[in-house]
This record gives C-alpha cells, structure tokens and sequence, in this order.
C-alpha cells in the first residue's frame, strides 16, 4: 500500500507542477499560440463531420483539456547547452565552491546531467504550436477540396481568427456547402472488347449508382474495384491508370453531373512512337521454383531439379525439399489465367511455412499473353537457436526473471516440418514463502518437444473440407513442468494434437484432437501454510468448540475428520460444521491430482489488419469437452468410486467462452477499447467440481483490476480466502487510451464482472450462486487510471483500481465505500490487458 501512496504522490505533483507553468513561456512577442480549432458548418458548431485530418495546423495535445505534453516542454530551458557548458567552465576552476564540496569529476557529471535532463524534456515534450496564417490557408484549401469531393461543388470556406488573452488565439473556419450534386446519367466507354465483357459480368457491383450522391471516395473504389477483378481475371497488363472518370459537370445549375467511364486501349511505348494494343487475357506458361535462391547464386547453373504436378523445381546444389510438400503452397498454375489473387496467395502461404527469409515471386512475358512464374525462394538456417529473457511481475508471482532457450530444426524430414525444443525456467520471489533466506525462493521449470506439419496429419484425406488454400497445419506438442514454493508445489505433463486452418483473411479455426494434462501435487502437506485462512477458521472453531484439543498445521486433517466424524457437533453447531465441510471440500479441490484429456474447438474473427490498426472488431469462441472419449475407456471398478486411468481420477466437464472485442480509433493517437466476455463450466459424469486450474477467478492485471487475482467472488462472498473460484463468469471492460508524452500513454478504464457457483451443493453459500437475473445485482465494479510505456515490441503497463462497486458489502451503500488509496490495488503488466 505504501508503494500506491508514493505513486499517487508522484502523479499529484507531477499536475501540479506542470499545471504551474506558462503555456506561453516559449511563444516570442508578436506570435499567438494555437489554442483551439472549430468547425463550423452552415452556421452550425455542432457536426457529425470529422474533417480534422484535412487540418493542417492543430493545437498541442491535451489531456483532460490541459496541453500536458507542452507544459512538459516549457519545464525545460532552450539554452541548457549554453548554460550547461558555462557551469562547466566554472566548476574546472579550483576555486569553485561546488568542485570544493565535491570532486571536479562529481560537479562535472552533475553538469552532463542537467545537460542531458534538459536535453530528454525538450526532445520529448511537445513544442507550442505557433499559428501560421499560411497553414490556416492551405487548411481552408483542403477543407473546400474535401467537400467538393464529397458532392458540394458550390462549397465555400472562410477562417477568422480571434485573440485571446497570454498570447493565445483560436481559429474558427466557416463553411457553406448548399446542396450537394448527384450522378445522373452514367455511360461507359471501354475500347478493348476483353475488358468489355469482364465489366459487363461485375456491372452489378459497381460503387457508382445513378441518382446517389456524388462522392469521389466512390470513384476511387470502383476503379480499385475494376483494377482487381481484371488483373484477378488474367488481364495482367492492366493497371488502375488506365481508367479514367470524364464528363463531369460542376457548373450544372440543377445540381446533376453526368459520367462517362473510360477505358483506353493498352498504351505501347516504342520509344520513337506510342501505339495502342487491345487488352488480352495473359495465361501461365510454365511455373519454375528456384529453392535456395540468393543474389550471389542467381548467374549459377542448378545443380539439381525435379517436375511435379506440372511446376519445375530447381536448385543451385541439391533439393532439400520434397516437392510434394511446396506444391500445396503454390497456386499458380500451369494453363491457368494469370491472377494477382493466386500470386499473392502463393507467396503468404510460402511465408507461413516459416522455412523462407526471402520469397520473391516475378513473371516473364515469353510470347503474347503467356507468362513464366518465377518464384524463387530463400532458406532460412536448418538449424537454429534462440534466446529469451524478461521480468515478471504478478500477484502471485510478485518479482521474478524467466528465460526460455529454443532449439530448432526446420524442413526436418524435408516437407517443411519444423522440430522445436525449448527450455523455459522462472526465479522468484514468492511472498508465500519470505522466512526463505534467498531473495529468489521460487522457481518454475519447464521442457518441451513440438512438430509442426504444414497439411492435416490424419488417417483420411480432408482436402474436400479444408483445402490447402486455407493454410491446415499440424502440431504436436509434450512437454513437463515442474513448481518449487508456488502454490503446493505441482507438476504437469501435458500432451497437445491440434490443427488449424485459416477460412479466410478474418476467421480462423482451431481443433484440440487431444489437450491431455496430467497434475501432479507435490506438497500438499503445506497446503494449511500456503492458504493459512484455511488454518484460522480452523484454529477458531478449535477454540470455540474443541478446547481440549490441540490443532497443529500438521494435524489438521486429522482434526477436520475428528470434527466431521462428531455428530453432536453436526446437530448443535450446523454453521461452524458447515464451514469444515467447506474447508474440508477446498482441500480436496486444491490438492487432487489430476487427469484432463480434453477435446476442444476455438473459433476467432478478427477484423483488425495489421497491428497498427486501432479499429477493428473481435469475437472468439472456444468450447472444451473433458473427458468423454477417456471415460468410456477407463474402468470403474468401485460403484462410487470415480472413473481412473493408472489410479488418476479422469475431469469430466464441459466448458463455453465467449469474448467480443472492439476498438474505435477516435483520432490518431487517442483509441477507446471494449471488452466483454462470458464463460460457464459444467461438470458431470465423473466429476462434481471443476479443476481448480480450469476454473474462474476474477481479478488481476487483464481482469477486474480494483481487485488482486483471486480475491473478488463467488457472488457477494467475501471470504477473505487467498482463492476464490468459481464456475460462471461475466466481465465486461471499457478503456479510453490516449498518448502523454512521446512514448508515454495514458488510460482511464472501468471493468465489471464477477464469477459465481452454479452447483447444487449445500456446501456453497447461496450469496455465492448464480440463481437467476438477480443475481447479476453482484456485478462488481472497478475504476481507474493506468499509465503504460511503449518500447514498439512491447509495452510496459502500470494500472491503478479502484474498488467502486462492491457487491459483499452489508451495510449502508456498496458504491465508493472503499474508493481511496488504501484500497486501490496497484497492476503491473506487460501488454495492454485486452
């Protein structure tokens, strides 16, 4: 908590201070800096139009309306390195009551210091944007240039500009757009009969309509349009500067324009003279595949080559790969019309192999409209190593350092396999266990084994259901880990046979045949240490009713069956029995060794392009089956006894997660992202509780952030367990993220959600299940503000909570009891949480 209250300390001063400068400290006499920028529309401030990137001059950046980022800025001063170089100077004379105090190298470092500091403000903050009169008129050009576009040819813009007080001034710029033209007649001229024919069968999908609004964003589509569909149908001359968009009036008093689309024929350049050939419809002649191409070796003869299903395969010493396997990859075809489609199909694919650094794809003319593929391709290493290292930081796992070290091999068997081992290892400080003497007292180790195969390995050919145009892929995966002083102490074998196969550009698909993990406790004995609330209750219904008998750590169990084994205790005391039941129910939960054999399916459809997209949608779903093929080959040699495989109970339950996420660019640096998402577990058959792995929790740094991991739910409990889980799970999240400085970002978030129980037992507090609609009155609530460092491969996220609705309480309101300091709860993560 302590560190919490330094952080808001930090943060009050830091407003403060910069709240204490002059936006204008560096704005010279005679010059006005840009405060504010208004749009004003037919008289009307108040718009739907986002024309600001059509503003060539903006005002500094503000956050919470103040220009923090310029207020960084003027805390610096532009003559550092004069200043800095003359205190240098002085401190070099002996004399000099600084280089007295301290060492003329001390005082010098001091001095480079400042230098620097002053040096990081200037290059970091925001210099004041200084109105330009010439910029306000280029601005007004644009904008007139934007609405003509958009159909109002009779658009006009004007500016004022208004003095304010301290050197500071807005610009309003004033337009009137009247009314808008339409298209009304729309002819075509297209001279190459090919190109007629093609636009006669995609007419229909054209983005120009007769009696629609005149808006240029249309013509371009449509000439993006066509240039695709043509150049897709073998017109591989074709290119987007051949169409051309003619006859349009601006000037028609009944606010109508006609248009003509045309077309030319080809343009040949003959160097002396220009002639005209029709379009025509270019087809593959050959496809040649160079396998270990490099610039060096491109004059070499090859030394090796080999035809399959109708492509030449060469290489320079000798083919390492089958060509069997590349063929899946290649979509241009022998006899085929020339596709940009299928080009740019064929090179992804190569890239997905992950066995090329470089993919090149070029065509040869060799005769009139027939092509030589060239696809020539370079090798990564066979074999190569890599390392990890990064900090971690969690809840449980307060400070730590991981490492993962890679071994791969790649076209293992020569069809493009990848064969990869990695050993990955923590070092800790696990506050579970501080009487440790070492600073690092926890540790996690881990190996594992995986092949990937670029096609579906199956007993069946599955090409009529996923064909190699969608990318299915193969992994097999083993691996173990081993825990020391985290939790009980635990160890996993895990085994995954999973297939993958992309629909398309959106949506993507994920088969888990097989996700066998296999857990293994290996200090239960500490299980009333790790969870010492557990121990409490205990050790109070031990001194409430037991008096006579001793309760020790390592005789806890002993006591829970001493006291579950007591039926006047049963009949007179149903509360404090209840509540060893409970306990007596957790232990069982926590340190059961384990067995799930899962079979699971994930679907995910993300419309975001590129990572540098903030606008985009996302959906996942993922269903898991535990279970149900092992059940039925496990015997049950006891009637009440569960389900084993070699003396392992088996997890049977079904589970559902559902998550939709969407983000709204709102300008170029500020971004609002939402989260929302919904998961539910059911046991049966086997089992009568989920795994406590597989279980829901709420809190944590990607969760409900006024809450650590684990300590919010089920419901209105408030236990004060070290865990809390349950079977059901709602959360929703909305943040606002916008830009502070440079790489510094900020956000303002609130999340909601909660877990419940949604078994029958008596053991479960009602307050704690989920019963119907009401229950959702149980939503907690969290507020807060983060701050995030981005270094461009990832960025470093600091979120502070604060708890504003708060289900368990009892008494007076459950809004803002709790909002302050002392019970805000600090977040360190590495990514943004969603």
């Amino acid at each position: 908590m302590k560190h919490n209250i330094t952080i808001f300390l930090i943060i009050l001063g830091t407003i403060v201070l910069v709240s204490s400068c002059s936006a204008t400290k560096y704005v010279d006499e005679g010059k006005l800096l840009l405060h504010q920028n208004t749009i004003e529309i037919n008289t009307q401030k108040k718009h739907k139009e986002n024309v600001s990137p059509y503003i060539i001059q903006r005002p500094n950046s503000k956050i919470l309306g103040q220009p923090v980022s310029l207020f960084f800025y003027d805390m610096g001063n532009k003559n550092y390195e004069k200043k800095w170089d003359d205190k240098i100077l002085k401190y070099k004379d002996s004399a000099h009551f600084f280089t007295q105090l301290f060492s003329l190298k001390q005082s010098i470092g001091y001095a480079n210091f400042r230098k620097n500091l002053n040096k990081w403000v200037f290059e970091n903050g925001e210099a004041p944007v200084i109105l330009d009169v010439k910029k306000t008129r280029k601005t007004v050009q644009n904008l007139k240039l934007y609405y003509i576009y958009q159909g109002y040819f009779k658009t006009k813009v004007s500016y004022t500009i208004d003095t304010l007080s301290h050197k500071k001034a807005k610009i309003t710029y004033h337009i009137t757009t009247k009314k808008p033209y339409v298209i009304d007649t729309i002819k075509y001229r297209i001279q190459s009969p090919v190109l007629d024919s093609l636009f006669q069968l995609s007419k229909s999908k054209s983005f120009l309509k007769e009696g629609v609004r005149f808006q240029r964003d249309n013509f371009e589509k449509e000439a993006t349009r066509l240039t695709t569909f043509f150049r897709n149908s073998g017109v591989y001359h074709f290119s987007k500067y051949a169409i051309n968009f003619k006859d349009i009036d601006s000037l028609n008093p009944n606010n109508k324009t006609n248009v003509l689309l045309d077309i030319a024929d080809r343009v040949i350049d003959n160097g002396d003279s220009i002639s005209y050939l029709p379009y025509k419809i270019a087809y593959i002649e050959k496809v040649k595949v160079y396998t270990d191409y490099s610039y060096l070796k491109r004059e070499q003869y090859v030394q090796d080559s080999l035809s399959y299903a109708g492509v030449d395969f060469y290489a320079y010493d000798k083919l390492a790969y089958k060509p069997k396997s590349l063929r899946k990859s290649i979509f241009i075809n022998p006899g085929d019309r020339f596709s940009d489609a299928n080009t740019e199909l064929t090179r992804q694919h190569l890239r997905n192999l992950n066995n090329f650094k470089v993919i090149r794809i070029n065509y040869e003319e060799i005769a009139s409209n027939r092509l030589i593929a060239h696809i020539l391709l370079t090798p990564k290493k066979r074999y190569g190593a890599k390392l990890e290292l990064e900090a971690t930081h969690s809840n449980q796992k307060p400070l730590g350092v991981s490492g993962k070290i890679s071994f791969k091999n790649n076209n293992t068997f020569r069809g493009n396999e990848i064969f990869q081992v990695s050993l990955q290892g923590s070092f800790l400080n696990s506050v579970e266990f501080e009487t440790e003497k070492k600073f690092f007292n926890a540790w996690e180790l881990g190996v594992d084994a995986s092949f990937k195969v670029p096609q579906f390995v199956l007993p069946f050919n599955t090409e009529h259901l996923v064909h190699n145009r969608m990318s299915p892929k193969t992994a097999f995966t083993l691996g173990t880990s081993l825990q020391k002083n985290i939790g009980l102490d635990k160890q996993r074998f895990t085994g995954i046979i999973e297939y993958k196969w992309q629909a398309n550009k959106k949506a993507n698909h994920t088969i888990e045949l097989l996700n066998a993990q296999y857990i293994k406790n290996l200090n239960i004995n500490s299980f009333f240490s790790v969870y010492s609330s557990e121990f409490r209750k205990l050790e109070s219904i031990q001194q409430d009713y037991f008096p006579a008998e001793t309760l020790t750590i390592s005789n806890a169990l002993d006591f829970i069956d001493l006291a579950l084994s007591d039926t006047s205790f049963e009949t007179n005391q149903a509360e404090a029995y209840k509540t060893i039941q409970n306990i007596e129910k957790r232990y069982r939960i926590i340190t059961e060794d384990i067995l799930v054999p899962a079979i699971t399916y994930q679907f995910i459809y993300n419309t975001q392009k590129n990572y540098k997209d903030t606008d985009f949608s996302y959906y996942r779903l993922r269903f898991v089956s535990s279970g149900l093929l092992s059940s039925l080959i496990a015997k049950k040699s006891v009637l009440d006894v569960p389900r084993q495989i070699l003396g392992t109970n088996i997890a049977q339950y079904l589970k559902l997660d559902l998550e939709y996420r969407r983000h709204w660019n709102m300008n170029t640096t500020n971004t609002l992202a939402f989260r929302s998402s919904f998961g539910i577990a059911i046991p049966y058959g086997n089992s009568n509780s989920i795994p406590f792995s597989r279980s829901y929790f709420a809190g944590g740094p990607n969760d409900i952030r006024a809450w650590r991991i684990y300590e919010l739910g089920p419901g209105s409990e408030h236990s004060g367990l070290e865990f809390n889980v349950g079977n059901l799970k709602l959360l929703s999240s909305l943040e606002y993220r916008f830009n502070i400085i440079s790489s510094f970002k900020g956000a303002l978030f609130v999340d909601a959600g909660n877990i419940w129980d949604l078994s029958n037992s008596d053991l479960t507090a009602a307050s704690a299940k989920f019963n119907s609609i009401q229950s959702l009155k149980n939503i907690a609530v969290g507020t807060g503000l983060g701050i995030r460092y981005d270094f461009s491969f990832l960025v470093f996220r600091a979120d502070l909570g604060f708890k504003t609705y708060e289900p368990y309480l009892t008494t007076g309101s459950k809004w803002l009891q709790n909002y302050n300091i002392k019970n805000s709860v600090l977040n360190i993560g590495i990514n943004y949480p969603f």
